[in-house]
């Protein structure tokens, strides 16, 4: 079985007491003059450094969106279920079959909290797992670099570790022929995608 949920869930933040605001900011400042944080267009270039994107824009990219901003990226599944140990392929789909993605993000999550099953590795070598220190496990997959990529290479296979429900959602950032850096505005999300677990009932699914 399988729904689509189309409204974005958000995580509510607690206030920073100003104190701590303080010290983060100078540690934050310390960290970058050391070189020990990457900068925003170098770590997202090769790959994103976070497992997950729930709200656009993602500030750490561009603090606005393009305008118009992308619209018609979706995800797919092969199969409305899943048997858990047999890989589900997942697409990234656009309804202009020639749209390409500079930079793509896909994870799956059984909680909000909890990671789900995980991705292979597609031969290609253009994808990678979330590096640290980032604790993404293998539930979530990144590009390497930002050569724009075709609908076809948007294919990810996913195995799914329990009978626990899980959902699946991608990120992406929309090639927009600008220089390196340029296409950080261009930011989608996919609709989320719900699936179960098949009922096997005497051979049957």
């Amino acid at each position: 079985m399988i729904r689509l949920i189309f409204a974005a869930s958000g995580l509510a933040l607690s206030p920073v007491p100003q104190e701590d605001l303080s010290m983060k900011t100078w540690l934050s400042a310390l960290a970058l003059a050391l070189g020990i944080l990457p900068k925003a267009g170098h770590g997202f270039s090769l790959g994103a450094p976070i497992c997950e994107v729930n709200t656009l824009p993602l500030v750490e990219m561009s603090p606005t969106l393009a305008s118009p901003p992308p619209s018609g990226w979706s995800l797919a599944i092969d199969r409305p279920y899943f048997s858990p140990g047999t890989p589900l392929r997942v697409r990234v789909r656009h309804d202009n079959p020639l749209k390409q993605a500079r930079g793509v993000l896909i994870w799956a999550k059984r909680s909000q909290f909890l990671g789900a099953g995980r991705f292979e590795l597609p031969s290609s070598g253009a994808y990678q797992y979330i590096p640290a220190p980032a604790a993404c496990g293998e539930w979530a997959l990144s590009h390497v670099d930002a050569t724009p990529k075709s609908l076809d290479e948007l294919q990810f296979d996913w195995i799914a570790a329990g009978s626990t429900p899980a959902i699946l959602r991608a990120f992406i950032i929309e090639e927009c022929f600008l220089p390196s850096g340029g296409c950080r505005g261009h930011q989608a999300l996919t609709q989320i995608v719900f699936v179960e677990e098949g009922l096997h009932v005497d051979g049957f699914e």
